[in-house]
Parts: C-alpha cells; structure tokens; sequence
C-alpha cells in the first residue's frame, strides 16, 4: 500500500470513495460532492494533508485530515470492505502521524464511535488517549410551552461569543472557529444571556449545532428555557443533536426531555 495526496482526486472521487469506505460501518453515510465541500470548509480539511490509500494502484482507502494552527485532527478514515482486517488503518495512521510531526504539529485528535471497539483499539495501539465521552440525543415533536421572545442574530456573532464563554477544550465541531463557518439557512438565536445555532428550521429534521450560556449568568436555567422557545416556535419538528458534545453538557438535553442516542464518541487525542 501506498498513499497519495487526496488533492490529486477530483472532489466526486473522493465522495464515491468515502461513501464506499463506510459501507456496512455503524453509522452508514452518503457523501455527495456537495456534502464533501460542506465538510472541507466547515471544518478545515486540508485536501494537500489528506491521504487516498491505493493497492496496486487503485483507491482502497480515504484519511481526511483538518488543520488549524499546531493541531492535525482526523476528520474521517474509512476503508474499502475487500482492504479491511489487513492493517491498512494502522499504517495508515502511523505515516499520518509522522508527517504530523514533520509539519511539527503539537497535537493530533480525532472523535471516534465508542461502539466501534476495533477502531478505538487501532487508536490506542498508535498511541491516542481518551479525553472524554461524546453524546448525542434525540427528541421527536415536543409539546412545550413558552412565552419567551427570540431574537435572531448573526452566526458570526455566536462563533465570537461560543470563542469568548464557550469551554475552552470544546471538541473541533463545537468550537468557535467551526460555527464561524455555518451559513444560512442555518440560524442562530438569542435568549438573554443564552444562545443557540440550528440547522435549517424549515426541514424535518434538525439539528441543535451549538448551545452557550454566558458565564456570568450559568446555572439559571437558561438553556432549558431557550430549547424550549425554540421547540416552540418551530413544531412538528425531530430535533437532533450530534454525538460531538461532552459528557458534561449532557443535562442541558435532558432537561427539556431528550432521549439520549445509542452512540456516542470518545474525544481521543495524541501529544506529538
């Protein structure tokens, strides 16, 4: 096996190839060209640094790697069903690494399933620690009751404030410099001293992407109300929210009655 800049693929290789690479994984995706160029801007992947595993000349395997100052994170590593169980990933992953340390990043990190036991044991074996669990939750057209008004503001000014108050250690996801990349018909709100970013309102489906309380005014509540006003304002809704959020924020969505997911992740990081 060899590996070649995923920058030398025309981007609908690359999702053919990533949706091939998931085939049959505990959560299944369909990567179009557009979702793909989605993921490289939201979430600063960097095509030059990225890697396309080929044998014998031919595309087996894809590593998308995002960068952001001194720190590399392995944004998704999938490989074919005929190149699995030949340690393909961990070769894979040792040679992402050292050229990791060749562009003398400080750290790497990556979010894995923690249900996909074979990955987190690949992760470990190169060297990546635990930082803590990520949860999602899920809640299908909530029944609320509210009388508080929103105020929509501008998603940049959520990505200053979630950089400012946000914790500073939050997954790459959730943080500041990952929200400043959401755009309309995403929308962010503000509640007093809480704010929120949701995906597009107008669907089915969505997604709850960012959820701050200023500091000054934490454990007030604050966040329970403003869920709340949102599934107020937009009914019959299913709303989500990823598997990328710690552990520790986990009360905000049970407050107003979500039901936690069946998979969750683990924040893995490796000092280089």
């Amino acid at each position: 096996m060899n590996l070649r800049p995923a920058s030398e693929f025309p981007l609908s290789q690359l999702a053919d190839l990533m949706t091939r690479s998931f085939e049959g994984y505990f959560v299944p995706i369909n990567i179009t060209e557009s979702a793909l160029l989605t993921m490289l801007k939201r979430d600063s992947i960097d095509l030059t640094s990225s890697r396309v595993m080929m044998k014998e000349d031919k595309p087996i395997g894809i590593a998308l790697i995002a960068r952001r100052g001194w720190t590399s994170r392995l944004a998704a590593m999938g490989i074919l069903s005929e190149g699995r169980n030949q340690s393909l990933g961990t070769q894979t992953m040792h040679k992402l690494i050292e050229e990791a340390k060749e562009r003398q990043d400080k750290e790497m990190i990556l979010e894995v399933i923690e249900q996909n036991t074979a990955g987190v044991k690949l992760y470990e074996k190169v060297g990546f620690k635990k930082i803590r669990r990520l949860v999602g939750y899920k809640l299908e057209n909530p029944q609320v009751e509210s009388n508080e008004e929103l105020k929509e503001i501008d998603i940049r000014e959520l990505a200053r404030l979630v950089t400012y108050h946000g914790l500073k250690d939050l997954p790459w996801q959730l943080s500041g410099t990952t929200i400043m990349q959401h755009t309309p018909p995403s929308r962010a709100f503000k509640l007093n001293d809480a704010y929120c970013l949701i995906s597009n309102p107008d669907a089915t489906d969505i997604v709850i992407w960012s959820v701050l309380v200023k500091s000054r005014s934490r454990g007030a509540g604050l966040s329970n109300v403003m869920i709340k006003t949102l599934f107020k304002k937009f009914q019959n809704k299913i709303w989500h929210v990823p598997a990328i959020y710690p552990e520790e924020m986990s009360f905000i969505f049970e407050q107003v009655g979500m039901q936690r997911e069946n998979i969750s992740q683990w924040q893995m990081s490796l000092n280089l």
